[in-house]
Parts: C-alpha cells; structure tokens; sequence
C-alpha cells in the first residue's frame, strides 16, 4: 500500500516514526501521525490542521496531555534549562550516525524506553491507513496523500488521534471541512 502513499503522505509516516521516538514511545499510534502530518508545511492536511489552531507545538501539547511522554526519556525542559536542546542533539546524532542512534546507546537494552528498529503500528493506525486507502479511491484520486491519511485518522470513531483533537477542541466534522477547504483551493 505505500508505494501508492504520495511522498507527502511517505514522509509524514516516517516523521510519525521520529515523533513517537522523540516521546519515547514503543508505538505509532494516530496521534504519531497526526504529528507527522503536521510537520508538513504547505500539504492539505498540515494545512488544514494549522487552520484549526493545530499546528505541531500545539499538537505536541495535546498528545502530551492525552497520551504523556514515556517516563525513561530525558526531560527536554529540564536539559533545556542546562542549554541543551535534545531535539537537536537527536537531529544532529541521527544525521551522523543514522535514524534511531540514540535508542541504540544504552548497554543491555533500549535507551529512553523506545525499541531498537522499526516501531510498530498500532491496530488503529493500521486502520487510519487502510481507510486512507479508501478514502483515496472515494474521491478517485489515483494516489494516497496527507488528505487521505488525514481523513483515515477521523473517520474512526473512538482512538487516541479523536481524544487528541478533542483536547484541542477540533471535532472530526470542522477538521474534515477545513480540509475540503483547503481541497477546493487547490483544485481552483
């Protein structure tokens, strides 16, 4: 199914990935990908969710709220307040020594309580994307693009990407207007 993703929608999986590991956690889960897509200025979805007031800071927020960071992870305010920027010392560690460097440091084991390679999907992200898939051929397009995924996301009814928009007071209905909004634009 990915070789049909747009490279759009294929990046934003693989910063979903990079989420999760920055919040230490063993999974991607929908509000991984709702923070994937956010870090894609300029897509429908990105756009669409900053419209809304659910840029990526704000988002963060959210799934911290919702979801919480794994407790083994460095506190990036604390480190901050020493000058050191974890977000950017992960960067420059994974430019150096490639994607998930950091998680391979700690002797006997995982590092910040993440998995060493690829982080499964949970079943509902799973599904967000098999309904991108669906939502894709719905409205006929031949690609799956961060619309799509977007729309995979709110068509369920019950996960952690709903409660992760619900903390930021956006309903499924407002989001999937703002995207058709966003949709029509592009299309004029």
């Amino acid at each position: 199914m990915f070789e049909r993703f747009t490279a759009d929608a294929r990046q934003a999986v693989v910063d979903a990935q990079t989420e999760a590991r920055t919040l230490g956690h063993d999974w991607i889960g929908c509000e991984h990908l709702l923070l994937g897509l956010s870090r894609r200025p300029g897509t429908p979805a990105a756009d669409a969710l900053g419209s809304l007031g659910a840029g990526l800071n704000e988002l963060r927020e959210a799934v911290a709220a919702v979801v919480g960071p794994c407790a083994d992870k460095p506190d990036a305010d604390a480190l901050r307040v020493l000058g050191i920027d974890f977000d950017e010392v992960r960067r420059r560690a994974e430019e150096t020594f490639g994607p998930g460097a950091l998680e391979r440091t700690r002797a006997g084991g995982r590092a910040f309580g993440t998995r060493i390679g690829a982080i499964p999907f949970t079943p509902r992200a799973k599904e967000a994307l098999h309904l991108a898939l669906r939502a894709a051929k719905a409205r006929g397009d031949k690609a799956i693009g961060s619309e799509h995924v977007l729309l995979g996301i709110v068509d369920q009814e019950a996960d952690v990407g709903i409660a992760v928009l619900a903390e930021l007071r956006i309903s499924a209905e407002a989001l999937r207007h703002a995207l058709d909004e966003r949709l029509e634009r592009d299309a004029a």
